[in-house]
């Protein structure tokens, strides 16, 4: 008689045991997780050209017809390397890094 009731007690938990393994798949794994991920950035809206400023002096150093994104190296014509900073529509700020000589 204890045998009988110990084995049906335990087939119910092993088929209780099964039933909630099988369903977890239903639940949101954000339930699970607590990793936050980064907010999605808005697409950049894209122009024709954009104009790299000198963000100390307000300069404009050049005209480029290419996507400028922050990170960017900019060198210019008298050999100053620059790294663009910061992006407004379509003006780039770009900050001073050092200047950079050129073997002849």
């Amino acid at each position: 008689m204890i045998n009988r009731r110990f084995l049906l007690i335990a087939g119910a938990v092993i088929l209780i045991g099964v039933m909630t393994f099988s369903s977890l798949h239903l639940l949101p794994l954000q339930n699970f997780l607590s990793i936050q991920q980064k907010p999605e950035q808005a697409p950049q809206k894209v122009y024709d050209y954009y104009i790299i400023i000198d963000e100390q002096s307000g300069a404009e150093l050049m005209y480029v017809p290419l996507v400028v994104s922050i990170g960017d190296e900019v060198l210019s014509e008298d050999n100053k390397l620059y790294e663009v900073v910061r992006v407004e529509e379509n003006q780039a700020y770009a900050r001073f890094k050092k200047d950079i000589k050129l073997d002849n």
